[in-house]
Order: C-alpha cells, then sequence, then structure tokens
C-alpha cells in the first residue's frame, strides 16, 4: 500500500482549495471593494451632514426638493465608483465581469431599488420628503438580505440594521439625517472594514 508522502499531500490540498475557491466563486458573489464601501460610506456622512451634526445642511433636513437633490447625488456617486472600482477588482483577480452570480446580485437588488424610485416619486408630489429615509433605508435592507443568499452572510445582518434604521426613520419622521448617516455612512464603513479584514484587498 503506498502512502502520499508530506509533499504529495500538500499538493493534493492545494488543489482541493483551488477548486473549492472556483466553485465558491461561480455560486456566491464576493467580488467586493473595501474602498467602494469605504466612498458611499463618506460620501453618505458628507450628505447627511455628519449624521445631523450640522442640523442646518439640506441633507439633513428632509423640507424640499433641494435633500432629494443632495441624496440623489449621494446615490448617484456611489453606484459609478462602486461599478468602477468592482470592475477594476473583478479584471485584477481574472474575473468576468458581469458573471451569472454578479448578475443574479444585480437584479436581487433592482427590484427594491425600482421600487424605492417609485416611492420617492409618489412622496414628492405628496411633499412627504420626511418618509423618504425610512424608505430608502428599508429598501436598500431588504435588497442586502435578497443578495445575502448568494453571498457572505454579514450582509444579511447588515440588511437587518438598515431595516431596523429605516423603521425607526419612518415611526419618527423626524431628524433624517441622522438615520441616513448612521445607516448610509456609518454602516458602509462598517461593510468597508469587514470586506477589508476578511479578503484583504
Amino acid at each position: 500500500m503506498l502512502i502520499p508522502g508530506p509533499m504529495a499531500q500538500s499538493e493534493a490540498l492545494r488543489a482541493l482549495s483551488d477548486i473549492r475557491s472556483v466553485i465558491d466563486r461561480s455560486t456566491r458573489y464576493s467580488t467586493f471593494s473595501a474602498l467602494s464601501g469605504f466612498l458611499t460610506g463618506v460620501a453618505a456622512l458628507v450628505g447627511s451632514g455628519a449624521c445631523g451634526y450640522y442640523a442646518d445642511f439640506v441633507g439633513a433636513r428632509a423640507e424640499d426638493m433641494n435633500f432629494v437633490y443632495v441624496w440623489a447625488g449621494v446615490f448617484i456617486f456611489a453606484a459609478i465608483q462602486h461599478l468602477l472600482l468592482t470592475t477594476l477588482k473583478a479584471r485584477k483577480r481574472g474575473e468576468v465581469v458581469l458573471s451569472p452570480i454578479a448578475r443574479t446580485a444585480f437584479l436581487a437588488l433592482l427590484g427594491p431599488g425600482l421600487v424605492g424610485v417609485f416611492l420617492t416619486f409618489v412622496f414628492i408630489k405628496q411633499l412627504n420628503f420626511q418618509f423618504l429615509a425610512g424608505v430608502w433605508l428599508c429598501l436598500y435592507g431588504c435588497g442586502l438580505w435578497a443578495v445575502s443568499f448568494f453571498a457572505p452572510t454579514f450582509l444579511r445582518w447588515l440588511g437587518v440594521a438598515f431595516m431596523a434604521l429605516g423603521i425607526v426613520a419612518w415611526a419618527t419622521g423626524e431628524t433624517p439625517g441622522r438615520w441616513l448617516g448612521l445607516g448610509f455612512g456609518c454602516l458602509h464603513l462598517v461593510f468597508a472594514a469587514i470586506v477589508r479584514m476578511r479578503y484583504r484587498r
């Protein structure tokens, strides 16, 4: 009976690890960028007037269309830089940018995103700007929850945190800058820290 030596065992374990990595990448979305999360968090903190600390800043007061314009700018900036940075990361790792799992993750976020856009127009028409923060936070949390079923599970708990903040923001209808800053600002910084620790890139 032949017993493989230590070198052969090491090579076999390395091969199994490579196979597992390939399978995991094809079934779970993991092309995250810590820098993208950090930039999104900083942009949201600025947009929220440092979580409402600067209460007179337009992004912290849900009173008129200026509030919507500020946050539209934050969301557009976040989307563009996320697309660019995740594309660069995927190419660096030798992965297809629009892989099947990446398209699935996008579609999971698309539903809540479209509902968010629709409700934003509804509340703008009704001049109920105070409810926008809760809607945005809750629906973004729903999107993260959906993505978490084929991505690392820490996204699920981030989704729960976003939904919890959204419920509080919706229930109070006050200090939207605080809840938006804590959610899109602080929680994205937490996301960036987790990605940095887990993926070291």
